[in-house]
């Protein structure tokens, strides 16, 4: 019995330790960001400069911190996103933890207009329409990606990005 009890706390702990998920800090979500645009093969149709939109005032605030970088030698600009409507007017956007309700309608629109949609939370991209999100496996920050919601907002990856990537959804 008490062998059981001792299974069952480990067993326990076990899980609480995989369901509690630990963030990737802001400031490296927007580096990561930054660099996975450069390898869209379709990055042109971004524009220049490339707008971006988040409805995340600390996404923005880590964003404007990086201003004078640049995407393949083009500009950015970070705005703030007060409905899933703005997302019409940018080709990048990054939704964060407090629109989860909204990840529905903000992947349709982002799928219309083919902008490539980063999420806060990996439970988007793997079941809603995200592109890509970033999650701590091992103490160590990874990129998670559906290739098949990716593709329908416009962007294609070359296979060697995909290697370095969790990737969940269609791989057609």
């Amino acid at each position: 019995m008490r062998n059981k009890l001792i299974l069952l706390l480990i067993a326990l702990f076990v899980l609480s330790f995989q369901t509690y998920s630990q963030d990737v800090p802001k400031g490296l979500q927007v580096k990561l960001m930054l660099k996975i645009l450069s390898y869209d093969r379709n990055f042109d149709r971004f524009g220049d400069p490339v707008k971006i939109c988040s409805n995340s005032d600390s996404f923005i605030k880590e964003m404007n911190a990086l201003k004078g970088m640049t995407i393949k030698g083009k500009n950015f600009t970070v705005e703030k996103m007060s409905s899933p409507d703005d997302i019409a007017n940018y080709k990048v956007i990054y939704v964060g933890k407090e629109w989860e309700s909204n990840y529905a309608t903000c992947s349709e629109k982002a799928a219309a207009n083919k902008s490539l949609m980063f999420c806060e939370t990996e439970s988007a991209v793997m079941s809603g329409g995200g592109g890509i999100s970033f999650k701590v496996v091992a103490g160590k920050p990874k990129i998670v990606l559906n290739n098949g919601n990716v593709k329908s907002q416009g962007t294609d990856f070359p296979a060697g990005f995909l290697k370095i990537t969790v990737v969940v959804g269609s791989m057609n």
